[in-house]
């Protein structure tokens, strides 16, 4: 009781949004809505943000993965994407990819259609030649193409199913093992399924990894709300066992300030 008291009285301290915005599930989007996320990424590639966002990203890799920074970097990464993209389409968000719906079959996800994300690259450089991506280049880090080569031939391997991502939004009580079950469980099953690009430090060449993280970034808030437990950061941190003192690790690329 006494801590539901105290988060109440804290949520109403908090100065309050001017405006929400809200991600949607990319299974429930349009094609009208895809090509709209196409226009507004297209702008975004010109800019080389991908290019900068895939740099930043390789640059803290081992500070933001294995560790208490894993949750919040990613959400205050995304985020900063996503505030790019607003700057170009105000109705611009990141929408949300609940890969664990796909993980029988995850290749014939309608998230990896052509008229999608596009699904596994071809030729011997594995390029990814359909989707709202289709024969990018990429600058990081050295000019190629946007790669996918996936882990299971023309298939991908299954990934985490629904049921265990409820099981530990149930009975994880400590986020440092929330975190360990969710990063090397659900998170690296699609990296590594999907391959080239995305199974590097440089993985936001690819908008999946947004789509993605931004699925991740859901979890943990329904992990944080199911536990009353908005506040909670344990675990290694990014310079030893995590303390208040952390700062989330940034580059010259992407800062939070």
């Amino acid at each position: 009781f006494l801590l539901l008291a105290l988060t109440g009285a804290l949520a109403q301290s908090l100065p309050r949004c001017g405006s929400l915005r809200v991600r949607r599930s990319a299974h429930s989007l349009s094609p009208a809505e895809w090509q709209q996320i196409r226009r507004v990424l297209y702008q975004l590639h010109r800019q080389g943000q991908f290019d900068r966002f895939a740099r930043a990203h390789s640059m803290v890799f081992d500070e933001v993965h294995g560790t208490a920074a894993f949750f919040p970097f990613h959400r205050r990464f995304v985020q900063e994407f996503e505030d790019l993209g607003r700057q170009i389409d105000p109705d611009f968000t990141i929408p949300y990819w609940d890969a664990a719906r796909d993980y029988r079959d995850p290749a014939s996800s309608p998230i990896l259609q052509p008229g999608t994300l596009g699904g596994d690259g071809r030729g011997r450089a594995s390029c990814v030649r359909d989707g709202i991506q289709a024969r990018w280049g990429s600058l990081f880090p050295r000019r190629h193409c946007l790669r996918r080569d996936f882990n299971g031939g023309p298939f991908i391997l299954p990934w985490v199913p629904p049921e265990m991502i409820s099981s530990f939004l149930q009975s994880d009580t400590q986020l440092g093992l929330f975190r360990e079950h969710i990063e090397y469980g659900i998170h690296g099953a699609v990296h590594l399924g999907l391959g080239g690009d995305a199974a590097t430090p440089y993985a936001p060449n690819d908008f999946f990894f947004f789509m993605h993280h931004a699925n991740i970034d859901r979890l943990w808030w329904q992990w944080q709300v199911g536990h009353l437990s908005i506040f909670d950061y344990d675990g290694p941190g990014p310079n030893g066992e995590a303390t208040l003192d952390d700062i989330i690790p940034e580059s010259n690329d992407v800062n939070f300030n």
